[in-house]
This record gives C-alpha cells, structure tokens and sequence, in this order.
C-alpha cells in the first residue's frame, strides 16, 4: 500500500468520524430551564424585592425530611402559597403546589419526587406582602 492510499483512507475516516458527531449533536436533546424564560427574566426586579420582603422581614421556609415524605415550615400563617419542585436534569419531573392557606407545615409525599436534585421556589403572601425563596433539596 503507498503513500496515496494511506491519506485517502485517513481522510475517509477523518469525515465519517465528524458526520457521525453531526448526527450525535442533532440527537442531543437540550431542555430550556422554561418556556417563558425571556418574560421572567424582564420581570425579574418583581422577584428580587420578594426576596428581599423575606430577608428584611424574617420569613423562612424550611425543608425537611418527614417520615411520609418533606415538609415546608412556614415561620408563620402563609396564603396564596406557590411552591415549584424543579429537576434541573429532566423537566418532566418537575411539579407544582398551590395552596390557598398554610398555618405551619405543607406536607409533601415522597411519591412525587424521584431521586437527585430539585430546586424548591417558594413563593407566599403573609401579613400583605409576598415573599420568595428559593432552596436546594437532594433527594435519596
């Protein structure tokens, strides 16, 4: 075999080796963090004061492991509560809860998640202002 062969045969596979990472690029599935990501951040300002309600304020959302599942300790009396469970890794494990009043504690069943890591949001109304948090939770 000369020279001639050898380049063409290195070339040959060179090309095969990039048309078959094309194909493996376009087969990659990318999941947007939301589909409405462009008019969240615009209204972003609205979501810093709520955090910064809640640090001036006092209020606290903790979550913690239960026996049936996690529970979210409110510090006190919570209305209009609207919490987000989201899988940074895979969108379709994500979920919502709404309730219109929490006294204390939201009890979460563990059914609803599936193991590794969620990002809580947190968002409630008490004593006429509303409130955001945002909070890691790893699921084993």
């Amino acid at each position: 075999m000369n020279w001639g062969w050898r380049i063409a045969i290195f070339y040959s596979t060179f090309v095969v080796f990039m048309i078959g990472m094309v194909v493996m690029a376009f087969r990659q599935d990318f999941d947007l963090v939301s589909d409405d990501y462009y008019e969240q951040e615009i209204a972003y300002q609205g979501r810093i004061d709520q955090m910064t309600n809640a640090s001036d304020d006092g209020q606290k959302v903790t979550v913690s492991k239960s026996d049936n599942g996690y529970d979210l300790a409110f510090s006190e009396k919570a209305e209009e509560v609207k919490v987000h469970f989201f899988r940074p890794s895979d969108d379709t494990q994500d979920f919502k809860l709404e309730e219109a009043v929490v006294e204390s504690i939201l009890p979460v069943s563990s059914e609803k998640f599936a193991m590794g890591k969620y990002l809580v949001k947190v968002e409630w109304k008490a004593n006429g202002k509303t409130y955001f948090q945002e909070q890691d939770l790893f699921v084993n």
